[in-house]
C-alpha cells in the first residue's frame, strides 16, 4: 500500500479492491463490446460505500477526505477495471454540486449519488475544441427562471446510464456584455 494511506484509507483501498476484482474486472471485455458499465454496478459500489466517499456525511457521502476517493482509485488501477466511471462522478461531479449547488440541490442529488441510484454524468468536450474550456461554444441564454443550453457535446463520462449531467457553456452577462463559463445541471428524463 501507498505510504500515503492511513489506516482507514487501506480498509477502504482492501474493500475497494475486492469489489473491483469480482464484480468489474471480469466484466472489462463485455462492457468494452457494450460501451458502457452494468447500471447494477453503481447500485452495488453505493451499498459498499464506495460512491462520494469525501462528501459531508449530512449529503449522504462518507464524510471522508480526498484520500478516501483517491485509495478507491488507486484499488480500481491495481484491479485492472478502469471503465467504471466513479471517479468522475464521485471526485469531481459530487465535488461541483457540494460545492456551487444550493442546499436543496445537494439535498437532491448527492445522497441518491452517494447510493448509486442516480448516475452522474458530465458533458465538457466538444466537436472541433476537444476539452479546451476557452474554446468552448455551447451557450446557456437565460430564458425566465431557467436557461436554455444550445450546443453540442461529444464523449460524456458515464453519459450512456447517466441520471444527471453537468454541462459546460458559455454564458453572456448582458450588463456587462462579458461571458463566462457556467455548468449548469441538467436533469436526464428517458
Amino acid at each position: 500500500m501507498p505510504g500515503w494511506m492511513r489506516d482507514d484509507h487501506k480498509a477502504l483501498a482492501e474493500l475497494a479492491y475486492e469489489f473491483f476484482a469480482k464484480e468489474c474486472a471480469p466484466n472489462e471485455q463485455r462492457w468494452g463490446h457494450q460501451q458502457h458499465v452494468d447500471r447494477e454496478v453503481w447500485n452495488k459500489a453505493g451499498e459498499l460505500g464506495l460512491l462520494c466517499a469525501s462528501i459531508p456525511e449530512e449529503y449522504g457521502g462518507g464524510g471522508g477526505d480526498f484520500g478516501h476517493e483517491a485509495a478507491i482509485v488507486e484499488a480500481q488501477i491495481r484491479a485492472l477495471a478502469p471503465s467504471f466511471g466513479g471517479p468522475v462522478h464521485s471526485g469531481i461531479i459530487a465535488h461541483y454540486i457540494n460545492a456551487y449547488g444550493t442546499h436543496e440541490q445537494k439535498l437532491k442529488w448527492l445522497p441518491k449519488m452517494a447510493t448509486g441510484e442516480v448516475v452522474a454524468a458530465i458533458a465538457m468536450t466538444e466537436p472541433g475544441t476537444g476539452s479546451d474550456l476557452q474554446g468552448i461554444r455551447t451557450t446557456a441564454i437565460k430564458d425566465g427562471d431557467e436557461y436554455v443550453l444550445n450546443g453540442s457535446k461529444t464523449f460524456i463520462t458515464n453519459g450512456f446510464l447517466c441520471d444527471l449531467v453537468v454541462v459546460a457553456a458559455r454564458v453572456c452577462f448582458e450588463s456587462h456584455g462579458s461571458h463566462s463559463l457556467i455548468a449548469a445541471m441538467v436533469t436526464v428524463v428517458s
